[in-house]
């Protein structure tokens, strides 16, 4: 569909189909409703965030200019995952709309995750969101910042560092540049920021997610997480240099890039 057809769709709360049947004829608030959505959208403001929901894995969610607008490639992500997790106790970092946690939680019934985020915002985006998708009561939300936490180890989840408290760990960290922020594109550049910057080589939340997360896996567990164009070797050494997992895989998205890495702790 058109942009112009997913607005239609979403003003006159109908199907593509419906409108390819009948030439939709839209009332004068409709009329105004949809002509303000074109000049915010013209004005560069992302569609999802103009709608207020984006649809990933086939799941309805809610987002607004607080959280990163799930994108294909995340999806990417929790597919993997599901090849491999089965049931169990997650952690996911940094979990903005809720989208990661919120889809093993369906698709998965035997798990329970922690959810952390900076973001007292994003956490009330992503509770609204668990509640509607029935999912609330095996989901738990912490609002911390789990860069910090994770080195001092303060924090109510990662004092489970020591009992290898998960069976995996999922991640899609912000990892643009910060040099490189400036010239994403317009409607990018509306989304929270602290979800995009990565630090000067977009590495910084890598470094310390394998730092120091391996102590917090169960033998068998595995630690994935999105990156960036480009990053997989910096991220694959920054794996291996750590030593504390046995088996690291790279996979690469639907369009041929590598996307994820998965590092497994086997032994």
């Amino acid at each position: 569909m058109t942009e112009n057809e997913i607005i239609l769709t979403h003003i006159l709360q109908c199907k593509s189909i419906d409108l390819a049947i009948n030439k939709p004829v839209l009332s004068k608030s409709q009329q105004e409703q949809f002509e303000d959505y074109k000049r915010r959208r013209e004005s560069g403001e992302p569609l999802q965030y103009i709608l207020g929901t984006c649809n990933f894995m086939g799941l309805e969610l809610a987002v607004n200019p607080s959280v990163l607008i799930p994108r294909p490639e995340t999806e990417q992500l929790v597919d993997s995952a599901l090849k491999h997790f089965k049931g169990g106790a997650v952690l996911d970092l940094g979990t903005g709309s809720g989208n990661i946690a919120i889809a093993l939680a369906k698709f998965v019934p035997q798990s329970k995750i922690v959810t952390v985020d900076t973001s007292a915002q994003a956490l009330e985006v992503a509770r609204a969101n668990a509640h509607q998708h029935g999912v609330d009561d095996r989901i738990q939300f912490i609002h911390d910042d789990f860069y910090l936490s994770l080195q001092a180890g303060r924090s109510p989840w990662a004092s489970a560092c020591n009992s290898h408290a998960f069976d995996l760990i999922i991640s899609n960290p912000p990892y643009i540049p910060t040099n490189q922020l400036s010239s994403l594109p317009r409607d990018v550049q509306q989304e929270p920021v602290g979800a995009l910057d990565g630090g000067e080589d977009g590495l910084n939340f890598y470094r310390i997610i394998i730092k120091y997360t391996p102590r917090l896996l169960r033998t068998g567990a595995c630690l994935m997480m999105e990156f960036g164009d480009g990053q997989a070797e910096a991220i694959k050494k920054l794996v291996e240099a750590e030593g504390a997992f046995s088996a690291i895989e790279i996979i690469q998205d639907l369009a041929g890039r590598e996307r994820i890495i998965k590092a497994s702790i086997i032994n």
